[in-house]
């Protein structure tokens, strides 16, 4: 019998985690097993204006956001954001749920 896949998609339903999707292998998966940027934060805060200004990007994220795009093999911003925004692999490695907006890849830039 001929099946039919309806393409229709009204809304995006997960029970679950992102992590459940991406296989154990995957080379953001290995990277994030022993990555750990605790100490980024401490690092740069000094960097960072307290008192006014639009709150910045995690420093963390920004890292992770390079780091995948090396491995990866994306080398521009804006196609690397482009690239977050429909991989959840890296959506999962840097911290964002599908339903958050990923930081501007202008941002990204300046941070570089």
């Amino acid at each position: 019998m001929l099946g039919r896949k309806e393409r229709g998609q009204l809304e995006l339903f997960i029970t679950g985690s992102l992590r459940d999707l991406i296989p154990d292998d995957h080379v953001l998966v290995r990277i994030d097993r022993v990555l750990d940027l605790g100490w980024l934060r401490a690092e740069v805060a000094e960097l960072y204006c307290a008192e006014n200004g639009r709150p910045g990007i995690d420093p963390e994220v920004a890292v992770r956001l390079m780091l995948a795009g090396f491995l990866l093999g994306v080398v521009q911003d804006r196609r690397l954001m482009r690239e977050a925004q429909v991989n959840l692999a890296i959506r999962w490695f840097i911290g964002y749920a599908l339903h958050e907006a990923l930081p501007d890849h202008s941002s990204l830039t300046r941070i570089r």
